[in-house]
């Protein structure tokens, strides 16, 4: 199988990296970037490379989350950086869902419309359950939407399941061994992951790290140096009238009506907002039922950015005046705090108002987790009854999607 598409390659950076300037790398992902793994290895090898260049990595990754909320936190997160590369890693997080083309191409368009030598490179992880795919000649749905994004815009891409594959093939690989070394049966073989997902640092992560940077080696050995490429930017979408390129991540204030019972908590008085200062400036917090926020908004889709927990409520939903619904803000994940997010469902594009109102009702939690197959969480509910008895809410940011009409 094929692990490199180089199509117009990284023609700027390349050259800045050259000439020694200084160089901006955003890592846009989710869990695998953010970690110190391929992200800190591939900028270290690219400064022993270039050592005359002063490269200047971004971690932008952020555990769990997908090409939604990256499309959302675009400004916010990588295009501030004036970078002059951009990683994108959402495959594992995506899975393969159809709307996954649209939204990698608002990441895409959403770069390109900010500034047109930035390059970009698709870079797609794998798990476990993807290996039997690629041992037979196949990739992830994820990615295969995602090179159809590459193919129309230009964009090299890499398949770092392609060498891991083949290592499992060769018995040189065990994908997943447990912490104790259960399962691990070949002699010699590297452990790629305890968790089926996450390679282990520096081991797992190294696979990934050679696969690009051979990659990259590649790519230069193509480039034409004839000077500076201003990378294509089609007047139509890949998906006809796309929102995606339109979304948005907005503060609370001044875009949401709250009711008195919201407080603003900050990391100079309240625990997790220093826990989560660098995701939130500050969180909104509310902790009994019936308090409300209410946005007013012209577009397609709405979501919200919020801290999960033990102690998380449910929120019953209305938009444009309709039939509630609930959109439950705890998870089967949420024996300890953590960042999530939620969007609801597309909206037609015009003005909506959407009120969002902490229920009444509360969320049995312990057959959440008794329904997952997490016996050990649903004990923890049974011995910390009062932490999960409780219906808080704390918001960090509001998710919008606002094409033009």
């Amino acid at each position: 199988m094929q692990e490199l598409f180089p199509r117009r390659g990284l023609p700027n950076v390349i050259q800045k990296l050259e000439n020694g300037e200084t160089v901006t790398i955003v890592y846009f992902g989710g869990s695998n970037t953010r970690s110190a793994g391929y992200r800190v290895m591939t900028a270290d090898w690219l400064q022993g490379q270039y050592p005359k260049a002063d490269i200047r990595p971004v971690n932008a990754g952020i555990d769990g989350t997908g090409s939604d909320l990256g499309c959302a936190r675009l400004e916010t997160d990588v295009l501030r950086h004036q970078p002059d590369l951009v990683f994108v890693e959402f495959v594992g997080n995506d899975g393969g869902v159809p709307e996954s083309k649209a939204r990698i191409e608002g990441i895409v368009r959403q770069i390109r419309k900010r500034n047109r030598f930035t390059d970009i490179l698709f870079v797609y992880t794998l798990k476990e359950r993807d290996v039997a795919e690629f041992q037979s000649g196949e990739i992830q749905k994820g990615a295969i939407m995602q090179e159809e994004v590459a193919d129309y815009y230009g964009i090299p891409s890499i398949h770092l399941g392609v060498a891991v594959s083949q290592l499992v093939t060769e018995g040189k690989l065990i994908f997943t061994s447990g912490g104790s070394g259960e399962g691990e049966t070949i002699p010699g073989a590297v452990v790629f992951t305890h968790d089926a997902i996450h390679p282990i640092i520096p081991e797992g992560h190294q696979i990934y790290t050679d696969t690009i940077t051979r990659s990259f080696e590649a790519i230069r050995e193509l480039q034409d140096r004839s000077g500076s490429v201003e990378h294509n930017l089609p007047q139509d979408p890949l998906i006809p009238a796309n929102p995606w390129e339109y979304a948005a991540m907005l503060p609370l204030d001044g875009h949401a009506h709250l009711s008195p019972g919201w407080s603003y908590v900050t990391p100079d008085d309240f625990e997790l907002a220093r826990k989560y200062d660098w995701l939130f400036p500050g969180l909104w917090r509310a902790v009994d039922p019936e308090e409300a926020i209410t946005v007013q908004f012209q577009g397609t889709h709405i979501g919200l950015f919020d801290i999960g927990g033990p102690d998380s409520g449910r929120l019953k939903v209305t938009v444009d005046g309709g039939e509630p619904f609930l959109v439950d803000r705890f998870t089967p994940y949420n024996d300890h705090n953590r960042n999530q997010y939620v969007f609801l469902p597309e909206l037609p594009n015009g003005n909506h108002t959407v009120r969002f109102e902490i229920d009444n009702e509360k969320t049995d939690k312990a057959a959440v987790f008794e329904a997952s197959g997490n016996e050990r969480s649903r004990e923890h509910v049974q011995q910390h009854l009062d932490w999960y008895n409780q219906t808080v809410i704390q918001l960090g940011k509001l998710l919008l999607v606002q094409p033009p009409v």
